[in-house]
């Protein structure tokens, strides 16, 4: 890394230390005791997205003063996440956050959970047939809309030729929404561009970069090269540095490596998903209601995503960088969205059919 480089990595970190210290005083314990409470997150797989989402859930928890469960496969394992989720049930937890991948699969497990007196909202991947209270979330196809409108903002309206896109998990109906919001806002516009694929890129990040590798050399030439995934982006900066390529590229996941990517000038953007913030409005919402007695609210609660371009990358790398050391600062640095939320949160709950809305 260069000294500039280095400098400008130095006043971003420094930047969000001061963000932090500035709103510490907001960051404390809430206003309502959940000792006596026992709060649990259940995720499809163990990796740097979960670890957040399930770090939010442990944060709202602990604030409040409960106590922390967690628990998840290693990978994509279904039968095993059940299995866990069903143990969390049967130990007591008296509210649950999942990830209900898939989510007709997952409609028996939280409606027993439910009738059986635990309080269950999803994360990530909504089950909206099922008894679960609350998803949190950004909407899918926004994450799309966003990704287009940073890729045309950076081609330019007189653009004219292809786009080249991947999605890592083909039928998937929620990776599917982003490329619907993708390709309808691409046609706005950018009216003559074509949108090529989305070719199935893989999710494993070895096999992502060698799909990824045959989709550029089966369709090169193209003025932008846009993934789905969290993995896409480091797999496609390989791509554009190996090739010495002109193009744009950019995906949806917030990744180390592509945060590298995008300081370096290399990557033009990357839209995140916020996990912690998922996590901990799931888990303080549930926790706020059970203490209080009150019913709890049902629907949606979105907490938007988030584009990390140039402009904030090094606050963003620092904010990541943190996570190692526990949740408070990415705490933080969420802390006005979170106020925003809790200030009305009846308010803030909107229909699943909002969510579903193509």
């Amino acid at each position: 890394m260069s000294i500039f480089k280095s400098v400008l990595r130095l006043a971003g970190a420094t930047a969000f230390a001061a963000a932090i210290f500035a709103g510490a005083s907001g960051v404390v314990a809430q206003e309502f005791d959940c000792s006596g409470l026992t709060g649990a997150s259940v995720v499809h797989f163990q990796g740097p997205y979960t670890q957040q989402l399930a770090m939010g859930a442990q944060a709202a928890v602990e604030e409040c003063g409960g106590d922390y469960r967690s628990a998840g496969p290693a990978a994509f394992d279904t039968a095993a996440e059940v299995a866990a989720f069903q143990d969390m049930v049967l130990a007591g937890a008296d509210a649950i956050v999942v990830v209900a991948f898939p989510s007709d699969f997952w409609i028996r497990p939280i409606d027993e959970a439910v009738n059986s007196g635990v309080v269950v909202s999803t994360f990530d991947v909504e089950s909206p047939a099922s008894l679960a209270s609350l998803h949190t979330a950004p909407k899918q196809k926004d994450q799309g809309t966003m990704m287009a409108d940073v890729i045309a903002d950076a081609l330019g309206d007189g653009a004219a030729g292809t786009i080249v896109t991947g999605i890592c998990l083909p039928g998937l109906a929620l990776i599917e929404a982003r490329v619907t919001g993708f390709n309808q806002r691409i046609s706005e516009r950018l009216p003559q561009v074509e949108v090529l694929g989305a070719f199935d890129v893989k999710f494993d990040q070895t096999q992502n970069f060698s799909a990824w590798r045959s989709v550029y050399d089966a369709n090169q030439g193209a003025l932008a090269y846009v993934g789905f995934c969290e993995n896409d982006l480091p797999s496609l900066v390989r791509l554009k540095e190996s090739t010495g390529g002109e193009f744009q590229i950019a995906s949806i996941g917030i990744n180390p490596d592509g945060l590298d990517g995008i300081e370096r000038g290399v990557a033009l953007a990357a839209v995140g998903q916020k996990p912690f913030m998922q996590g901990y409005v799931a888990m303080r919402a549930m926790l706020e209601n059970i203490a209080s007695g009150e019913n709890m609210p049902r629907g949606w609660i979105d907490v938007g995503p988030e584009l990390v371009t140039s402009a904030n990358v090094d606050a963003i790398t620092a904010r990541e960088e943190t996570v190692s050391d526990g949740y408070e600062d990415t705490r933080a640095f969420y802390n006005s969205d979170i106020e925003a939320i809790f200030a009305d949160l009846p308010g803030s709950v909107q229909s699943y059919s909002d969510l579903l809305a193509q």
